[in-house]
């Protein structure tokens, strides 16, 4: 919409119109003077009043077309009285979607200072895992002090951080408290107290241990395996070679309200380690609709929230149920004061699936 006043401010038929487009770079991009009988232009007369109405294809205002802001003058003059009216707008011209490039954070490798695509090409890489590598072993990241065997400007050494590099050995034991037996396959991860450095990582064997290399310190053990639930920030302190034991109980999410469906379902925590209540948690298709057997599937999200033990569930139909096979739902926790999680995910043909980072 733009408008000609006249010279108290009320509309006023105009006679000409001149169009002036800028583009992202301050360079003018289009610029064309009309009639307001030029076939883009669209009278209308409401109550007495004349209003106009201005259409065009963007591709034939912005000039070559580059990504970014773009101011759009309409100047409405009447010939009677010389008057010029401006009428100004903007527009903007996007590469891609801003959700996917949400879905690009999956696909990242994150270290201090930004994120490498999967698709990079630094170094004089093709994208692939090695040419990665060498990109964040060879690029100078904040606060890194460690200029080590595997690489330069990383915190420790890459070589060390999966059965830890300390002084003393130290077996894990996962134990399941309800019925008095070892738990294999547990995934163990060990950080500073702060947890600002992850130390260690690994995963109990046949008889529930996993063992480590630390100094004498204290250490953060998440524990994480399903079908059981572990004490969300476990801490250990090393004064020696020793054993240390973390413990779980199993627990069952139980059914989905249809057999078709899936349970996806979660722990929320807060940094103390304390259930984190009311938290948000969201899912949505991102093809928008969908097709499931004979039915149609809306786009619109479903929700729900935590409880007093951070628990929550969501029953969602999985995703190579769906037409298009493969659909991906967008899942997303929130509270008051902020998005915690953001993460686009395939729901798996399962009775069960919990969802973690």
């Amino acid at each position: 919409m733009f408008y000609s006043l006249d010279s108290i401010g009320n509309p006023t038929s105009a006679d000409s119109v001149y169009i002036l487009v800028v583009g992202p770079d301050g360079a003018v991009a289009y610029k064309d003077s009309v009639t307001v009988s030029d076939s883009r232009i669209t009278a209308t007369t409401i109550r007495g009043k004349q209003f106009y109405s201005f259409t065009e294809q963007v591709s034939n205002v912005d000039g070559t077309g580059a990504a970014g802001h773009y101011s759009l003058s309409l100047l409405a003059k009447k010939n009677s009285g010389n008057l010029l009216t401006p009428n100004t707008y903007s527009f903007q011209i996007i590469t891609e979607e801003f959700s996917d490039q949400i879905a690009l954070i999956g696909d990242s490798v994150y270290v201090k200072g930004g994120a490498v695509d999967s698709n990079r090409t630094e170094q004089g890489g093709s994208g692939d895992s090695a040419s990665i590598a060498r990109w964040v072993w060879n690029t100078p990241q904040t606060n890194h002090t460690t200029n080590g065997t595997f690489g330069k400007y990383l915190d420790t050494e890459v070589s060390g951080i999966s059965g830890g590099s300390g002084g003393y050995s130290v077996t894990v034991v996962a134990f399941d408290s309800s019925v008095g037996q070892a738990v294999p396959q547990v995934g163990l991860a060990l950080r500073n107290v702060s947890q600002t450095s992850l130390i260690a990582v690994g995963q109990t064997d046949s008889e529930g241990e996993a063992s480590f290399n630390l100094d004498a310190d204290s250490f953060v053990i998440v524990a994480t395996t399903a079908g059981y639930l572990f004490d969300p920030y476990d801490t250990i302190v090393v004064s020696g070679t020793g054993v240390d034991t973390v413990f779980g109980d199993q627990f069952d999410p139980g059914a989905p309200s249809s057999p078709y469906l899936c349970r996806v379902y979660g722990y929320l925590y807060d940094i103390n380690g304390e259930p984190e209540e009311g938290a948000s948690v969201t899912a949505y298709l991102l093809s928008g609709v969908a097709q499931f057997t004979d039915g149609i599937v809306s786009p619109f999200s479903v929700s729900t929230s935590t409880d007093s033990t951070g628990y929550f569930y969501l029953d969602l139909i999985p995703s190579d149920s769906l037409i298009p096979a493969g659909v991906e739902y967008e899942f997303t926790i929130s509270r008051t004061d902020g998005t915690i999680l953001r993460q686009r995910l395939a729901v798996p043909d399962s009775t069960l699936w919990r969802l973690t980072w």
